[in-house]
């Protein structure tokens, strides 16, 4: 019996198995391949978590030693892509390497000044994205004051004190404070009014009243002062028994021309100390 057709048929049984198993081999390299360059049972290719941070990192590192526009290089293809987990990561490390920049500059120099006031629609694009932290809010908040953003830095202390409820008198007195540097201290001694009257703690609501009001008679003259304690003390009567505001309301009184006034208040809070020192 010839082996010949045995021989055959083994050659016609095996070619099959042989063609299958290499294509086995081959998709087992393609979905090895692919898993490496971030697909991951997707219909498209994405780019890992993992280099997406080793990008950030190399920018980081970057940064430390000085290759600012290497560093944006590296965030690049973050940049590129809003939609990306890591873009609001990015964003800020773009921000940072900028102002770091413009802070290297020569302290007190044009180039300096000129560098730091361009950081401002940056920082600006950085609060339109919103949802930001608290935490991140208040670091806003300190990198406007460092390059003499006052508003904005102000902006972001509102915001922060929004977003964290349980420090919101910090921030919001830092949000105060922000416009006096700025040159408004009658809005900072806004807000300082507004937090008196939310404050449950009475010593504390008449020193921010007493803070407020001062700083709208320096920021915008006493009859504005006036008429804000006028408003302030409408809203809580119980706070006329207090002296210090009433002789503060009598001064503002006089220095805005108003001395009837002044002498209402004066003889009515001398009633009320003669009274007290009877009982």
């Amino acid at each position: 019996m010839s082996i010949a057709p045995k021989q055959a048929r083994q050659d016609h049984l095996l070619r099959p198995a042989s063609l299958l198993l290499f294509i086995l081999v081959v998709l087992a390299v393609v979905f090895a391949v692919a898993w490496q360059y971030g697909w991951h049972g997707r219909l498209a290719f994405q780019e890992s978590a993992a280099d997406a941070q080793a990008q950030i990192e190399g920018a980081r590192l970057m940064l430390r030693s000085g290759q600012y526009r290497g560093a944006e290089r590296q965030l690049q293809p973050l940049l590129c892509n809003s939609a990306h987990p890591k873009y609001r990561d990015a964003r800020i490390l773009q921000w940072q390497i900028a102002k770091t920049e413009a802070m290297a500059q020569k302290s007190g120099s044009p180039a300096r000044a000129h560098a730091l006031y361009a950081l401002r629609p940056m920082l600006r694009s950085l609060y339109a994205l919103d949802s930001w932290s608290a935490a991140q809010w208040r670091g806003f908040a300190h990198d406007a004051f460092a390059i003499g953003a006052y508003s904005m830095s102000a902006q972001a202390w509102m915001a922060a004190a929004q977003a964290d409820p349980d420090r919101a008198l910090a921030d919001r007195k830092a949000a105060a404070d922000a416009w006096a540097a700025g040159g408004d201290p009658a809005r900072g001694g806004q807000i300082l009014l507004d937090l008196a009257a939310q404050s449950r703690d009475p010593d504390q609501a008449e020193s921010l009243l007493v803070e407020g009001l001062r700083w709208i008679e320096g920021g915008a003259g006493a009859k504005a002062a006036l008429v804000a304690g006028q408003a302030a003390m409408q809203r809580h009567p119980e706070w006329w028994q207090k002296r210090d505001l009433v002789l503060l309301l009598a001064h503002l009184a006089l220095s805005a021309g108003r001395p009837k006034l002044a002498a209402q208040w004066l003889h009515a809070e001398l009633l009320r100390g003669t009274a007290r020192n009877k009982s």
